[in-house]
């Protein structure tokens, strides 16, 4: 039987509920975090729960438990959830709590939940032979912030899938900002360039850009205009689920040679090593 966190206890997940007056209910008012385990083991957790301080404290929602405790129940519910050997997604979700006057909250009694299963990896194909992208014109409200409001991306689901594309691509202004749930980097004569403004900054893109400094690959982070975008040798993606894909289609466009580049293929092995 799956099990979650719920305000403090560990609870079959058949008999979890929250308030239908919970304002991330009613106003969508909620944030959250996505990671996975290697060895069993949440990664780069500590920065995970960092930037939800960070987000907690700029849209003034308390955090109502230590690092440590949340620590110690996902360990539990990964134990629980998740058959051995085999690693864990994590989602941590914070919500403003009960709602009064259907548009107020008290900040220090938010609604915190975990939930734990068992990761499933993506196609071995996109790793080797690259994704598609949709791109949609579209600029997050909040974009230095993982708030739970999606309706953009769900809405996109069904045409995403339409035209063959693993990720949404969001621009805005002439310049490329995020996909849907990932960053985006594109490689220009060997170096990584990657959106610095109006996007979340993600966990794994910046255990890319510290590998690449680590081993002398050279990376910036400036605006990139969607001509450049399409005029780049390599593109690729980060996220904590899908790691490091390469991109070979972004809309109707070609990227580069249309196979995966060898500055992708290193940065993937960087990664992949930096998680053991």
């Amino acid at each position: 039987m799956a099990h979650c966190f719920l305000n403090g206890r560990i609870v079959p997940l058949s008999k979890a509920s929250v308030s239908v007056q919970d304002i991330g209910v009613l106003r969508g008012f909620g944030l959250f975090e996505a990671l996975r385990t290697y060895n069993r083991k949440p990664f780069h957790l500590k920065d995970h729960l960092a930037r939800l301080k960070n987000a907690s404290a700029r849209f003034d929602v308390h955090i109502p438990f230590s690092d440590a405790k949340i620590s110690q129940a996902i360990d539990t519910l990964v134990a629980k959830n998740v058959p051995k050997n085999k690693e864990a997604n994590i989602r941590i979700i914070l919500t403003g709590g009960q709602a009064f006057h259907t548009i107020e909250h008290d900040p220090k009694k938010p609604t915190f939940f975990i939930l734990t299963e068992k990761f499933k990896p993506f196609l071995a194909l996109y790793y080797q032979e690259g994704c598609a992208l949709l791109v949609q014109e579209f600029q997050r409200q909040f974009p230095e912030y993982k708030t739970t409001n999606y309706i953009e991306a769900v809405s996109l689901q069904k045409k995403m899938k339409q035209v063959g594309a693993l990720e949404i691509l969001y621009v805005a202004d002439g310049r490329v900002r995020e996909c849907s749930t990932s960053n985006i980097f594109i490689v220009k004569r060997g170096v990584l360039i990657t959106p610095r403004k109006k996007i979340l900054e993600g966990i794994t893109r910046k255990v890319v850009l510290e590998e690449a400094m680590r081993v002398h690959v050279r990376s910036k982070e400036r605006d990139i205009s969607v001509q450049e975008l399409y005029e780049a040798d390599e593109v690729f993606i980060t996220s904590s689920f899908k790691e490091v894909v390469p991109v070979v289609k972004v809309g109707t466009r070609r990227i580069g040679s249309g196979t995966v580049g060898p500055i992708t293929k290193r940065v993937m092995d960087l990664f992949r090593a930096a998680t053991k």
